[in-house]
C-alpha cells in the first residue's frame, strides 16, 4: 500500500473514529500538536490492526510521537504481512 493511502486512511479514521476533522495532514506533526493523547494514539493503532489485520506490539507504541512514526510502523507491518504471503505463509 503506498504512503497516500496510509495518510488518507489515517485521515479517515481519525475523522470516522475518533471525531477529530483534519483537512491535510502533516506527517511530521506530532500527536501533541493534532491534541491527540495516549488514548487516541492506542485507539488509532487499533483501527489501523483490524482495518489492515496486522498486529502492532505494545513495546512499538513507545516510539510513536509523531504521524509520520505511526505510518512508519504500519507500512513496515503490511510489508512483513505482503512477505510472509509471498513465502508460503
Amino acid at each position: 500500500m503506498e504512503r497516500e493511502e496510509l495518510l488518507a486512511k489515517f485521515v479517515e479514521i481519525v475523522s470516522e473514529k475518533i471525531g477529530k476533522d483534519l483537512e491535510t495532514i502533516d506527517e511530521e506533526a506530532s500527536f501533541d500538536e493534532l491534541g491527540f493523547d495516549s488514548l487516541d494514539v492506542i485507539d488509532l493503532v487499533m483501527f489501523f490492526e483490524d482495518e489492515f489485520a496486522i498486529r502492532i506490539e505494545d513495546e512499538e507504541l513507545e516510539g510513536l510521537r509523531k504521524v509520520k512514526d505511526l505510518i512508519d510502523l504500519v507500512s513496515r507491518k503490511l510489508e512483513e504481512v505482503d512477505d510472509e504471503v509471498s513465502e508460503g505463509g
